[in-house]
């Protein structure tokens, strides 16, 4: 066999060993990142999670809420929640102890510094004619929803500048609403509570309902950005490597060729073994 058969054989071999080289070192950066140690760990923790994806995917998204901070959840004020867990009877001593100096809370009853405030829930603000209402209270107008009443008793001043009540307000919310419930006892015409804002559960399902998109099935959670983007991800790193892997057969049955096609070039002919 002469030199440049050799050559071919040689230059085939090695471009396998290649590939399949490259296949190797490929896998392991995209599915043996994770294990790096402590040194991976520190590297987490130094790194928006945006970022490490791009870094180890090469697959970059905006992920909102990636700091630390993200993970301290605000905290919802929940009217409908709050009102239907209130306590009239609690409610009734808050009155009592803050109220009752300027108001009266009975049917019929006379008023005072205040108005009486029998059937006050869901009646206009100034619903008593013989009572001489500020202006700053006349001119907003309205009926008292229960929404104004929270606003009004946690900081009346502010609620409407330039009343004439000088009340500083009920700051604590369970005080609040139970002064908001009891008042609601005393109320034949007041509306129903408010309902109770939706889980976080529900608000996702119910906006994939509306984007077309298939809800979670009971006992399941909605797939997070992040997750989706992580998905996205591998898949793309699937087809690559699949792509990668197909190179490297169609190289490696190329090479195999080239090796044969030398072989034959090389070995010596019937006619050539007589003549010698």
């Amino acid at each position: 066999m002469g030199e440049l058969g050799l050559n071919k054989i040689m230059g085939a071999l090695l471009a396998t060993a290649l590939g399949l080289f490259g296949l190797k070192t490929l896998s392991d950066v995209v599915f043996a990142h994770g294990g790096e140690g402590h040194h991976g760990e520190e590297h987490a923790e130094a790194t928006s999670l945006s970022e490490q994806m791009c870094e180890q995917f090469a697959y970059c998204v905006e992920v909102a809420g990636g700091g630390a901070a993200a993970a301290e959840e605000e905290e919802v004020f929940d009217l409908g929640a709050l009102l239907a867990a209130a306590d009239i009877s609690r409610g009734e001593r808050t009155f009592k102890g803050q109220c009752t100096t300027c108001h009266t809370v009975e049917e019929g009853g006379a008023n005072g510094t205040g108005p009486n405030l029998y059937g006050v829930v869901g009646a206009a603000k100034h619903q008593h004619a013989g009572f001489n209402y500020s202006a700053a209270l006349t001119e907003i107008g309205g009926s008292w929803t229960y929404e104004d009443l929270n606003h009004w008793l946690e900081n009346p001043s502010s609620y409407a500048r330039g009343t004439s009540m000088s009340f500083a307000g009920l700051r604590k919310d369970p005080d609040r609403i139970n002064v908001i419930a009891y008042l609601t006892s005393f109320s034949p015409d007041a509306p129903a509570f408010p309902d109770p804002l939706p889980a976080a559960g529900e608000d996702e399902g119910a906006e994939a309902a509306e984007d077309g998109a298939e809800a979670p099935a009971e006992g399941e959670e909605a797939a997070t950005p992040v997750e989706d983007a992580v998905e996205g991800a591998a898949d793309a790193v699937t087809e690559t490597v699949d792509d990668v892997t197909d190179a490297i057969a169609e190289e490696a049955d190329a090479a195999m060729e080239a090796a044969e096609e030398a072989l034959e070039e090389e070995a010596p002919t019937p006619t050539e073994e007589e003549g010698e």
